[in-house]
């Protein structure tokens, strides 16, 4: 019985530690990525909603999972009115125009790692509702996952931006300044790195 506990008492605390603290950062007066951000500058600067409600998040991220894959411009996000248009784009796309829906000025725009040490870089969007960080991701989920429930190697920030801040997550983090002016690396999910990820994807959805 004694070790039938402790079995237990171990399986629950690896549990507990391998969910992460959420990750806001630090704030940094640059970032590798500066200069291709000005459609993200454009949607901070025209959101005029105070928040969003989860079932709009919910309802946007349905639409967003909806619309197709397909990698555009290595480091500068499409308008979201370009990919709503087309109905089309990549991981970066998505995250803006997810943003625009939303109109909610705690959200941001992060560029980081969909598993720790991956090759590419993956970007997503934070979300702050009722006191807890969401991670907003419908280039591979169609609804939020709670960022304090995510494993410490899955969705790894290393660098985020709110309206009038941008912030720093690691101390790998200046190791993307060579990875934004390689044109081989871009800001995007490949297909094939979408396909061999979404199986993860799907197992944090169920979670």
């Amino acid at each position: 019985m004694k070790n039938t506990l402790l079995t237990i008492s171990l399986l629950l605390l690896t549990k507990l530690a391998a969910c992460a603290v959420v990750d806001l950062g630090t704030t940094t007066d640059h970032t590798p990525y500066d200069r291709f951000l000005s459609p993200v500058k454009d949607v901070f600067n025209g959101m005029h909603g105070e928040g969003a409600s989860m079932d709009k998040v919910q309802s946007a991220m349905r639409t967003g999972r909806s619309f197709r894959y397909a990698h555009s411009e290595p480091y500068l996000p499409a308008t979201p009115q370009e990919t709503a248009s087309k109905h089309t784009g990549d991981c970066k796309d998505k995250a803006l125009w997810l943003m625009d829906q939303l109109q909610d000025p705690s959200a941001r725009f992060v560029i980081g790692k969909m598993t720790r040490g991956a090759k590419l870089s993956h970007a997503w969007v934070m979300w702050q509702h009722d006191g807890q960080w969401w991670i907003l991701d419908c280039t591979m989920l169609s609804r939020p996952i709670a960022a304090d429930k995510v494993s410490a190697n899955e969705y790894v920030p290393l660098y985020s931006y709110s309206r009038s801040t941008a912030f720093r997550h690691s101390d790998k983090a200046g190791l993307t300044a060579d990875v934004a002016g390689t044109k081989q690396s871009p800001v995007a999910e490949t297909k094939a790195t979408k396909a061999l990820k979404s199986i993860k994807a799907t197992r944090l959805a169920a979670n």
